[in-house]
């Protein structure tokens, strides 16, 4: 899965020179949090709701209301956009930008292709991809199997004890456990009957630590 499976391909945008409170209410009348920065089509920053935020006159101000309406009409956007934000390209993994978003807490990232922007991808966009490869906005059961060791490589059989039990998977992970050479398989289900589920798989060998079933 790859950013432009899950980008706006025409992402609202503004110019540097635009007033600081245009951008302002431009933010609030489209409901976003990033606002990329073009000039002739190409990124030259980007505006956060954030950043706007810092730069909002707080309640304690002394300054009077003339006096803020005055300074945010002379502020430019360029003044405050952030002027090297993190870009990826459309054909960026996800994966990458996963880590982008836990290693610089980025919340959106311009994409950029032959120089152009040619959209935007945001957290709440990668988040509800996740979601939906998770298999979370179908009820299922989860079932967690810890302690398979060398045995990763017998999810086959994990997957054929689901078939004949006619349970369908909604999706399944596998994470290596903090003990080495262990791992653990979280794996989302649907199905009528999971004690069948449970006892054959108990009866393969393999080791069950929880089973979360909808309320």
């Amino acid at each position: 899965m790859r950013i432009r499976d899950i980008m706006t391909s025409d992402p609202v945008t503004i110019q540097p020179e635009t007033p600081v409170h245009h951008a302002q209410q431009t933010i609030r009348e489209h409901k976003i949090r990033n606002l990329p920065v073009v000039q002739e089509g190409k990124l030259v920053g980007m505006v956060t709701y954030d950043i706007l935020m810092e730069v909002s006159p707080s309640k304690a101000t002394g300054l009077s209301l003339h006096e803020i309406h005055y300074i945010l009409a002379e502020m430019k956007v360029e003044d405050i956009m952030d002027r090297n934000p993190v870009v990826v390209s459309p054909d960026t993994p996800l994966e990458h930008a996963l880590v982008q978003i836990q290693n610089r807490a980025v919340r959106g990232f311009p994409v950029v292709e032959n120089e152009k922007l040619v959209g935007i991808a945001t957290r709440g966009d990668i988040i509800r991809l996740l979601a939906g490869a998770l298999g979370l906005q179908e009820e299922g059961i989860r079932i967690t199997i810890e302690g398979l060791g060398l045995r990763l490589g017998e999810l086959g059989e994990i997957i054929s004890i689901f078939d004949r039990n006619q349970a369908l998977v909604l999706s399944m992970m596998t994470l290596p456990a903090r003990e080495k050479k262990d791992w653990i398989a979280v794996i989302r289900l649907k199905t009528k009957d999971v004690t069948t589920v449970e006892e054959d798989l108990k009866r393969a060998g393999f080791r069950i630590s929880y089973v979360d079933q909808p309320v």
